[in-house]
């Protein structure tokens, strides 16, 4: 398929003398560009730039509800272009997501009335900045669906059944664990969730592996918020299901081509820290509100040679997930919900996430009340500049806390901005793991620090 353009060319100077021009070739819900994203310098030798997500929750604070809807109003983006059915409800959540208006009245609809899937449809959301995406796209269904997502990390006790590569990652290897042996022995249909394609070369990895290996699938579907791949990225998927012989459906909020220009020349100044600061850190025990029968799968890993041994979540749909285990699992997550919202005390919250484990603490914070945002830690390293209208001003760094020796980044986080935060953890290698990151916050003044883990810490 060729596109045309459908509006005019939007050149991006995002720093320095680097500039990305966008052209929009496909807007079924008529998103402004800068309602979706803005643009920042990537430090990363195969791709100089970066798409910063407004609606995703990774790099910039947002309303919980917005990646949430983001997920639903993909998820029925897809089930319009691969099933031909449409649900009126999408031009409401669309309306919602651009004026963050009505966000209650869309979400409830879709806990009250979620979608019919017509197909049986197994849904695969990439590590790291998708996997709640993902998992949010899968959620919208009430039938027929399957979640897994891909990790960065090695699990000693498991075989990862899927090995690929993303060759323009900071993180390059992803794979894929799963507890059934047969989740992926069917022929149900693929569909793969990003944030973004620019070329498509990882989802051809990733389609090629699963040819590969299980040769009953032969339908693929690329979900994405935006697709910017041009005609010769777009030919390699004809070319692929040709050879392969599948159909590959591409699915997108956004669809047009970028082109980059210059190359970024920065001197980044770090925060200054006030060590007289200090914040009133308090640790939540939670495990106690989540039964340990069949929602934690213990397992030890080992990142850059040092062991964690502290469980993971089932729920999170690391290890595979079915929609009716899915809504099993809901009950204990808004019990958990209920708890940490008990624990607020002030009127502006920040909760916060860590690296994959997005959708969970996502989720948590969608339920606990008004003036609430969200937020996550990230591997990706972003350019930081005071720069005026540069997307990334500020910019804290710090040893992971579930993976130490990985490096962390924490974006935008002013200054006095919030009353309060929660960091809502899967799983800690020990309770000294989150110093680092206490000591980067308090560069922000922060005054309350909630430390939520939600399995048992095993030193």
């Amino acid at each position: 398929m060729i596109l045309k353009p459908v509006e005019n060319k939007e050149v991006y100077h995002v720093l320095d003398d680097l500039t990305v021009e966008v052209e929009v070739m496909l807007n079924p819900y008529n998103f402004h560009l800068e309602q979706l994203f803005r643009m920042a310098a990537r430090i990363n030798k195969n791709r100089s730039f970066l798409f910063v997500s407004r609606v995703l929750g990774k790099h910039l604070a947002v309303n919980p509800k917005i990646p949430l809807l983001v997920g639903n109003l993909l998820a029925m983006r897809y089930l319009e272009v691969v099933h031909g059915e449409s649900d009126p409800r999408a031009e409401k959540i669309a309306k919602a997501i651009q004026t963050n208006e009505g966000l209650e009245e869309v979400w409830n609809s879709l806990q009250i009335q979620p979608i019919v899937l017509p197909k049986p449809a197994t849904f695969i959301g990439f590590a790291e900045t998708a996997t709640a995406l993902g998992h949010a796209v899968f959620s919208t269904f009430g039938n027929n669906a399957k979640y897994i997502h891909t990790t960065r990390e090695q699990i000693d006790q498991l075989t990862s059944i899927i090995n690929f590569e993303e060759e323009h990652s900071h993180a390059t290897s992803h794979r894929v664990y799963a507890l059934d042996a047969d989740f992926f022995q069917d022929d149900s249909e693929v569909v793969l969730v990003d944030d973004e394609v620019t070329t498509g070369k990882t989802a051809i990895n990733i389609i090629r592996k699963i040819k590969e290996e299980y040769p009953l699938k032969n339908r693929f579907s690329v979900v994405s918020i935006l697709d910017w791949r041009t005609q010769a990225f777009r030919e390699r998927y004809n070319r692929l299901e040709e050879e392969l012989n599948i159909k590959i459906h591409a699915v997108s909020l956004i669809d047009g081509v970028v082109s980059i220009n210059g190359t970024p020349c920065i001197e980044e100044n770090e925060l200054e820290i006030e060590d007289t600061f200090q914040a009133e850190v308090a640790y939540l025990p939670v495990s106690h509100l989540l039964p340990s029968a069949g929602f934690q799968h213990s397992s030890s890993t080992s990142v850059s040679g040092i062991p964690t041994k502290a469980s993971y979540l089932k729920a999170t749909g690391r290890f595979g997930l079915e929609i009716e285990k899915e809504k099993e699992f809901s009950t204990q997550i808004q019990a958990l919900a209920d708890y940490v919202k008990e624990q607020r005390r002030g009127e502006k919250t920040l909760v916060i996430g860590t690296g994959e484990f997005m959708y969970l603490p996502m989720h948590i914070a969608s339920q606990m009340g008004e003036g609430v945002y969200f937020h996550s830690t990230t591997r990706s390293p972003i350019y930081h500049s005071n720069a005026k209208d540069y997307t990334i001003q500020q910019k804290l760094v710090f040893d992971s806390p579930e993976n130490q020796g990985i490096t962390n980044y924490l974006y935008n986080i002013e200054q006095n901005q919030y009353d309060e935060v929660f960091i809502l953890f899967e799983r800690m290698s020990s309770l000294n793991a989150t110093d680092p990151l206490i000591k980067a916050l308090s560069k922000v003044k922060i005054p309350y620090i909630h430390i939520v883990n939600l399995t048992e810490i095993i030193e």
